[in-house]
């Protein structure tokens, strides 16, 4: 399933209005966190997002790159996922909407889908239930058909 590309001068102005009704400082760190974030077309974790811009030359702390992942979640750019107890990961909220995912249990594969039956599915529950539905996170846990020939596989 292809992701579209952001639209990151959107996210900026949407950061930025965020930063300011809740009167948080506004540092370029943070939008250098959030340009780096949009270059990226995976899920990613703290760490991979440090790594990956200290391999760019950008010098921003851990400390900075976890409150501002913690920011960007609040102010709904971002998406946070537990996958299987592992640490968070995030994708970008408009990078693809109203999504799924399917992990494989041996070599760490993600795979985004969307089904339209788990639409359905959560606006029948709501709607039984006297519910509004806002979103939905469906995770199906598995494992590739043949792990020893994946070319995902960590161990390969």
């Amino acid at each position: 399933m292809s992701s579209a590309a952001p639209d990151l001068e959107q996210i900026t102005k949407q950061f930025t209005d965020f930063l300011r009704r809740k009167k948080f400082r506004i540092t370029q760190e943070r939008y250098r966190v959030l340009d780096c974030i949009a270059e990226l077309d995976r899920h990613f974790n703290a760490d991979e997002l440090y790594v990956y811009m200290n391999t760019k030359g950008e010098r921003v702390s851990r400390a900075t790159i976890y409150s501002t992942l913690d920011l960007l979640t609040k102010s709904n750019i971002l998406v946070r996922h537990r996958f299987q107890g592992e640490s968070a990961h995030f994708e970008l909220a408009s990078r693809m909407p109203n999504h799924d995912h399917l992990m494989c249990m041996e070599c760490g594969r993600i795979v985004e889908f969307r089904e339209t039956a788990t639409d359905a599915i959560r606006d029948k529950v709501c709607d039984e239930l006297g519910f509004k539905p806002i979103s939905h996170s469906l995770q199906i846990f598995a494992v590739c058909t043949d792990p020893t020939t994946c070319s995902f596989n960590r161990g390969s």
